[in-house]
């Protein structure tokens, strides 16, 4: 007689088999996922050193890059450029004060609040704009001038991105030729620029025509303070506070 109980053995043992595959499977997979994990997590350097510890979020060329969060002695959650905040972010303070705005070069640029929590009582908030992780007041301001000799027209204008430079044009609307500039006879230049906080600073390179003269700085840091002196001897002080490729031109009408 054969009996009816045969078969009922093989088919738990298949049913185990594949169990224990899909779980081998699974854990295999998880691990793989948790490595690539930490090891994007090791390469993906954060510059800024109050938030060195650990990170998660997106990378490039093995830095901060993208979207992520940074947790060191103080946290932050937003936009990163080359292992800094930069962009739209939230900088939370070990204190409890937070700052909410945008970024630039790890430092708070444009237009932000900042948090002050109190107990009890809503949050003291401060609404404005920030220029080098500074303050500014409810209007955008990157830069101050002390004194500056009179022209026809002159505009200081930082670039949106980051940058290291300053360039000076000089130039007339007129196309006077250069003999006639000014009663000394002579297009007016830059003779020297020095940082007043000892900034680094080394010219670039300079160009000029008889409607037009220019004059580049690489600046080795920012904010910087600096004063120049023209070829007719009158000088101006300038704060630069925004890291970026400045431009200063000077319009005479003559």
């Amino acid at each position: 007689m054969i009996s009816c109980n045969q078969n009922r053995n093989p088919q738990p043992q298949n049913m185990k088999s594949n169990w224990q595959a899909t779980l081998f499977i699974s854990i295999t997979f998880f691990n793989a996922v948790n490595l690539y994990s930490q090891d994007t997590t090791k390469t993906c350097k954060v510059e800024l050193k109050t938030l060195a510890g650990t990170y998660q979020g997106e990378c490039k060329n093995g830095f901060a890059h993208g979207k992520g969060e940074a947790k060191g002695g103080h946290r932050y959650v937003g936009m990163f450029k080359y292992g800094l905040p930069n962009g739209k972010g939230t900088y939370y303070y070990n204190t409890g004060v937070y700052y909410e705005g945008n970024f630039q070069d790890g430092l708070k640029e444009g237009k932000g609040e900042t948090h002050y929590p109190r107990n009890g009582m809503p949050d003291s908030i401060v609404k404005g704009y920030w220029s080098a992780d500074e303050y500014r007041g409810k209007s955008y301001k990157t830069y101050d001038v002390t004194e500056m000799p009179a022209f026809d027209r002159v505009d200081i204008t930082p670039s949106d991105e980051s940058g290291n430079t300053l360039t000076i044009e000089i130039a007339t609307t007129t196309s006077t030729p250069r003999d006639q500039f000014f009663n000394s006879g002579y297009l007016l230049t830059v003779s020297d620029v020095v940082a007043k906080d000892g900034t680094m600073i080394r010219k670039l390179e300079t160009a000029d025509n008889p409607a037009k003269y220019i004059v580049s700085y690489e600046l080795s840091k920012f904010p910087v303070k600096l004063q120049g002196r023209f070829s007719n001897g009158r000088i101006f002080d300038i704060e630069l506070y925004k890291k970026a490729k400045w431009r200063i031109q000077i319009f005479i009408n003559k």
